[in-house]
């Protein structure tokens, strides 16, 4: 900025001698005839001991209409730049530490609110060239400590008033009251993280940032959550039937109320409801409407929802802290076995059902070799599979008989009536010294084909 008013004092200069030697009078340019002698405190940067400064200038061209005000922004800009910021809060020492956030970060957060905060300043002047607009504030220093004063006390009032809320709503284990009363009362004294601000809590005096973050650190720490099940068990593409619950506990064992949990599939994957909240016992329910991974071991896990905690919050020294805290999570292992299959099949050449049937026990031994289980009854099945194929004679050529085949398949699920699987191969051709050994290659060229495809775009199907 003082290089600024450098270059614009030796500019006017170098106007000034441009003058003289053209002849001109001292001050009878146009720009000074349309706005006036440039002010002292353009031309030397204003300084007084009693007072922070600030000076801002803003491009006419940058800016257009909005100018005149940017300039202004820009000078109570600078006068806060020179109210002093540094890091002496151990809070935000440990959290530099963690790495939640940079020093940089809350440099600038602290720059911004000390801008937005500013009372009692004054704008002195305004003035403009062709190009600029420029302003000039300042802010008496004791002005600016008495209001300080009177804001910290404003502060440890509200901050001691939600704390007091907090101290009902665990009273009442109700988890989202008291996170919420707690972060309240929070965020009054984050302009004054640096300084010791204290009051009587509960009969004792306490630095309020430390008690405020203490009772965080504690509330989320002592969360216990409980499944009602470490294990159960599941099949791939249904949802998991048995009733699984987790129950969330405080410090002493009492039940927590409304309080935010994410559920997730840790290992494997399959459908269900992310975000859940405690009732009024602490308990909540889990669903998982299918599991869509075809693991044999997958594992679900339910943490507290630090996304939901932090919905409503901007300070990146909040976010920052509640972050740092290791959130409650447990885990539930889910044992999944695939479907139980059902399999009615017809297999005809030339109209006539086969002795031997071809395609059935190629496609069965696929599928047992990948953990499937085929029952005799529909009754017991979770997929009804429908294998259909037929062959014709084709033509005959140097002893050589052809046959075409078409084949379809399909799988449904007997729980919801759902097709998970569909798909038809047409004229697969073989080629035998017989027809009845060309239509048994015919059948295998098609088994062939289904089988490379089947399972994959059946698990593709119920993803």
């Amino acid at each position: 900025m003082k290089l600024i008013f450098k270059t614009l004092t030796i500019s006017s200069i170098l106007f000034f001698i441009s003058a003289c030697g053209s002849g001109s009078s001292p001050g009878g340019g146009p720009e000074d005839a349309s706005f006036g002698p440039k002010p002292a405190w353009l031309v030397q940067y204003p300084v007084d001991q009693n007072f922070y400064v600030g000076v801002g200038s803003a491009s006419k061209t940058k800016y257009g209409s909005d100018a005149q005000k940017s300039a202004q922004d820009l000078a109570l800009a600078d006068l806060a730049s020179q109210i002093t910021v540094r890091i002496t809060s151990d809070i935000v020492t440990t959290l530099i530490e963690k790495g939640q956030i940079t020093e940089e970060e809350y440099m600038a957060t602290a720059r911004s609110e000390a801008i937005a905060d500013l009372e009692g300043h004054e704008l002195v002047d305004t003035w403009q060239d062709a190009g600029y607009h420029y302003a000039y504030y300042k802010l008496s220093k004791s002005k600016y400590a008495a209001i300080q004063a009177r804001k910290r006390r404003a502060a440890i009032s509200l901050s001691t008033d939600f704390l007091t809320k907090a101290d009902e709503a665990d009273k009442l284990n109700h988890f989202s009251d008291n996170f919420t009363a707690t972060v309240q009362a929070f965020i009054p004294l984050l302009p004054y993280l640096n300084e010791a601000l204290k009051a009587d809590v509960n009969g004792q005096s306490v630095i309020l940032s430390n008690e405020v973050n203490t009772r965080l650190q504690q509330l989320l720490t002592n969360i216990t959550l409980t499944p009602n099940t470490a294990n159960v068990s599941g099949k791939l593409g249904q949802p998991i039937t048995n009733k699984l619950t987790v129950s969330a506990t405080g410090s002493d064992g009492s039940p927590l109320r409304s309080l935010p949990l994410t559920v997730r599939f840790k290992k494997g994957a399959g459908e269900l409801l992310e975000s859940i909240t405690t009732g009024s016992q602490g308990s909540v329910s889990l669903q998982v409407t299918s599991i869509k991974a075809a693991l044999k071991l997958q594992i679900l896990e339910v943490s507290v929802d630090v996304d939901r905690l932090l919905a409503n919050e901007q300070s990146p020294v909040l976010v920052g802290i509640i972050r740092s805290i290791p959130m409650a999570n447990t885990r539930i292992i889910v044992d999944v076995s695939n479907p139980r299959i059902y399999l009615e099949t017809s297999e005809m050449f030339n109209g006539e059902s086969l002795k031997q049937l071809q395609i059935e026990p190629r496609l069965k031994n696929h599928f047992i070799k990948e953990g499937f289980n085929f029952v005799d009854t529909k009754r017991d099945a979770d997929w009804q599979m429908t294998l259909s194929a037929s062959a014709n004679q084709g033509t005959t050529y140097s002893g050589m008989f052809t046959t075409f085949a078409d084949v379809s398949l399909n799988v449904v699920d007997r729980h919801t009536g759902d097709e998970i699987y569909k798909n038809s191969l047409s004229r697969v051709k073989g080629i035998d010294l017989s027809y009845e050994n060309a239509a048994n290659k015919a059948f295998n060229n098609a088994a062939d084909k289904l089988i490379a495809t089947v399972l994959p775009q059946i698990l593709e199907s119920i993803k």
